[in-house]
């Protein structure tokens, strides 16, 4: 079930209890004056930001809002309003100047020049809407001198304005600034409701299944791969690439060269392509456990369920729980070369 029953307006997929609370505040007036939402990227933070956002400027009576078709929730729709700011590390690199010799720091960390702007730009009055709201994603990106600098605004911020905090997880946020919101966790959205999401939206049975498995439950990431074939083509390719690592010598000899010696400059890429090979022995698995009706990789179903029929059930487990060590272990800054050999030579072959 989404989260419009009847008697909300929010255009959010799934997060009813996240939904109801917020709406239940917008209608009684009880706002939290600072709110800290997290959980995995593409899951629909920042859409129930922008929703709570609309809801507090719509200019439908109170019951219906948000109502989307009005012009302030056009405008913030569109990023237009003149009340409502929504910050991240690209808006960082647009707006606000790095400091000399700091050319890399805007792509990377919010900074303190960021946080002064916000000071600034939170005490101005509301010029279109009833509240001033800034919206930080990246929230768990803050510098070092970023959140001690904020805390005041946070703490007191003007009775017309509320920040909206977006991060992947609470303990990504630091406690200082924690201490000083609302916290909404957002979990995951059940498979069949994405698929249904999908199929509503004109996105053909077969397509909508397979990308409603490989979503995790990530109903913003699913909304953007079924928007964008360019993407979803994208992703076939690494998913192609990452099985072709699984199975074939030479690219587990890649993984120990190539991929190791670029995870330095680019470690997003390299988690990435952890994350499709734990995805990819997991579906191997569970193919050999007469499960492959819940596999999150369908398209490369039949090759996979051949390839897994070489092993055992013991070393398909072994090959999913080292792959996952790996990614530990990169976090805790192991050199990847080292990580990554070690993880390669406990998968079967």
């Amino acid at each position: 079930m989404s989260a419009d029953d009847g008697r909300t307006h929010w255009p959010v997929i799934g997060h009813e209890e996240a939904v109801r609370g917020l709406r239940d505040a917008v209608r009684s007036g009880r706002m939290s004056h600072a709110y800290l939402i997290t959980g995995p990227e593409g899951i629909g933070r920042s859409t129930l930001a922008m929703a709570l956002a609309q809801a507090l400027n719509c200019e439908h009576v109170i019951d219906e809002r948000p109502c989307g078709e009005c012009d302030s929730c056009r405008r913030i729709d569109h990023g237009a309003h003149p009340d409502v700011t929504r910050v991240d590390l690209d808006w960082q690199a647009d707006m606000i100047a790095a400091p000399r010799g700091d050319a890399t720091r805007s792509r990377q960390r919010l900074s303190i020049e960021t946080i002064r702007w916000l000071r600034q730009d939170i005490v101005t009055r509301p010029v279109m809407g009833r509240w001033k709201v800034q919206i930080v994603d990246d929230a768990d990106l803050f510098s070092e001198s970023a959140p001690d600098a904020f805390l005041k605004t946070l703490e007191e911020p003007p009775s017309f304005a509320i920040i909206i905090l977006v991060a992947t997880s609470v303990d990504s946020v630091s406690e200082t600034v924690r201490s000083r919101c609302r916290h909404l966790q957002l979990g995951t959205v059940s498979t069949a409701l994405i698929r249904e999401t999908l199929e509503s939206r004109g996105v053909p049975p077969a397509a909508a299944g397979a990308i409603s498995r490989s979503a995790h439950g990530r109903i913003a990431w699913a909304l953007r791969m079924a928007n964008d074939p360019e993407a979803l083509r994208a992703r076939r390719e690494k998913v192609e690439a990452a099985l072709e690592h699984l199975t074939a010598p030479l690219g587990r000899v890649e993984i120990s060269g190539v991929i190791a010696s670029n995870h330095s400059r680019n470690r997003e890429a390299t988690h990435e392509l952890l994350d499709l090979y734990t995805g990819l022995w997991r579906d191997a698995l569970l193919h050999r456990a007469g499960l492959g009706d819940l596999v999150v990789f369908p398209e490369v179903g039949d090759r996979l369920a051949e390839y897994a029929n070489n092993f055992g059930v013991g070393d398909l487990r072994r090959a999913v729980g080292a792959t996952q060590r790996c990614m530990g272990d990169l976090d805790a800054n192991m050199q990847a070369r080292i990580a990554l050999h070690a993880m390669v030579m406990q998968w079967p072959r």
